[in-house]
């Protein structure tokens, strides 16, 4: 099947690579369907914790004030790597309402699978670490 590749660039001028399937709707990355478009994946990165002088279309913190760098969505080869968090789901599903998504570095993503935020990884000064206990 021929595929359609897709960067994501529009407002923050970062580039996301994708491929669409010529007759599906979805976006792949690395034969993995991803299932936010680029519009919800911008507006989720918005919600990221600006700080001080960094560009924040690049690098961003997240609630648990781990860093994430933009280019490294979905990427969890980085430390800056992020995901996009389902904050509650109801009635075990999850809502793709902008209000119930947040960006989360991957390791606090996946930590919290759908179950309460547990902080296990955050900024120290410039990189990424465990959190102390």
């Amino acid at each position: 099947m021929k595929r359609d590749k897709i960067s994501a660039k529009s407002i923050i001028g970062k580039s996301l690579t994708y491929y669409r399937d010529r007759g599906n709707k979805e976006l792949t990355k690395d034969n993995l369907v991803m299932p936010f478009n680029e519009k919800i994946i911008r507006d989720v990165w918005a919600k990221g914790q600006v700080v001080g002088s960094n560009n924040p279309d690049e690098y961003r913190k997240d609630e648990c004030g781990a860093w994430m760098y933009f280019s490294h969505y979905s990427n969890r080869n980085s430390q800056y790597g992020w995901e996009i968090d389902h904050i509650e789901f109801v009635d075990h599903v999850a809502s793709k309402d902008l209000n119930n998504l947040r960006p989360l570095q991957w390791q606090n993503n996946t930590c919290k699978g759908s179950g309460e935020l547990a902080c296990i990884i955050t900024a120290n000064k410039e990189n990424n670490g465990p959190t102390k206990i």
